[in-house]
């Protein structure tokens, strides 16, 4: 089977009820200034906490390490259950350490990563396709919280509810519902601590690479180097002609191969919440990697054969979003070279 796209579809993805639109209401004004208020606390406040992560019947338990001093943001993300796995970003980039069996991987920096949630400083970004509403109080991790709903216009994207701590905006939970408005993901801290300082050693693995089994990042930058690279594209024959409305190409980038021809095409489409990739693999003996539906959790996938190519589509998105993107995916007849006597007027 062929394995490098599926990993990569992977790594790079490591973020409703229909509803008309109408006009801003009064709870949706406070929605937006609690959500404003939980974003400012989230990148610039220092905190630690354990949470609890549940997705279907998978339950883990993390540790969490926030630091926002002078503007210099710092997270490191340690589990407690299961494999030993810790990830250390920050604004120069993002290292994990992850069991053997799995790849180390590093990131262009902090404001990729999407935990607790990713959402846009400009609120403006969402209105198009969200509404916001003030659900009510409630009481997380022993405080006293207000409850806000992400919801979704339309069935393309998935919403969200999230429980905020009056005292500072703080997430202490948030659930990712489905088109149902069903919950598929959950997210609850049992305590969270906020700090005046949180000491620099915080942020260093506390763990020795050779004695645990982790590989590093340093041995998978140095085991990397003789891989292709990945870089722009400002051109391409791939084309996506169709996305759900407010989505948006956010990126492009293609890998090239020995004789320097782009082999693979990974395209990002998103709509300030929701994010879908786009992958595109030219297939080798091993034949199609997937093809028809994919479920992860929250995660959906669409593969299809185009060709002699593999189109992969991901995103915590429904599954008729990510069929729908695929079915949309064409490939322009690249231009045939001119001699130069052809090109004589």
């Amino acid at each position: 089977m062929n394995q490098p796209l599926l990993r990569y579809a992977l790594l790079a993805i490591i973020a409703g009820v229909y509803r008309p639109a109408d006009s801003a209401s009064p709870s949706a004004d406070e929605a937006k200034q609690w959500l404003e208020r939980m974003i400012q606390s989230t990148q610039t406040l220092n905190y630690e906490g354990t949470f609890i992560y549940i997705q279907g019947p998978h339950v883990e338990a993390m540790r969490l390490v926030h630091s926002g001093d002078k503007g210099e943001r710092k997270k490191r993300l340690m589990s407690l259950t299961g494999p030993l796995r810790e990830i250390v970003a920050t604004s120069e980039g993002v290292v994990c350490l992850l069991p053997k069996q799995y790849t180390t991987f590093t990131s262009s920096g902090l404001r990729q990563t999407r935990f607790p949630i990713s959402i846009p400083s400009e609120l403006s970004r969402l209105e198009g396709q969200y509404d916001f509403e003030v659900v009510g109080q409630d009481r997380t991790a022993g405080v006293d919280t207000q409850v806000v709903a992400i919801v979704p216009r339309d069935g393309w994207r998935y919403g969200y509810r999230l429980w905020l701590d009056r005292r500072n905006g703080m997430l202490l939970r948030s659930v990712l519902l489905d088109e149902r408005g069903l919950p598929i993901e959950q997210l609850m801290f049992t305590d969270l601590q906020i700090k005046q300082h949180i000491d620099e050693a915080a942020f260093k693995t506390s763990v020795a690479t050779e004695r645990t089994g982790l590989t590093s990042a340093a041995q998978f930058v140095a085991g990397a180097a003789s891989s292709p690279a990945s870089a722009p594209l400002s051109q391409s024959v791939w084309k996506v002609a169709r996305v759900p409305p407010g989505f948006e190409k956010t990126s492009h980038y293609g890998v090239a191969g020995a004789s320097g021809q782009t082999l693979n095409e990974h395209l990002v489409f998103a709509d300030g919440l929701a994010t879908v990739s786009v992958f595109v693999e030219r297939l080798g003996q091993e034949g199609t990697l997937l093809e028809g539906r994919s479920q992860l959790g929250a995660m959906n996938a669409f593969g299809v054969r185009l060709e002699d190519y593999q189109i992969l589509v991901v995103g915590e998105v429904p599954a008729d979003t990510v069929q729908a993107i695929a079915a949309s995916v064409s490939r322009e007849p690249e231009p045939i070279p001119q001699s130069s006597e052809e090109r004589k007027p």
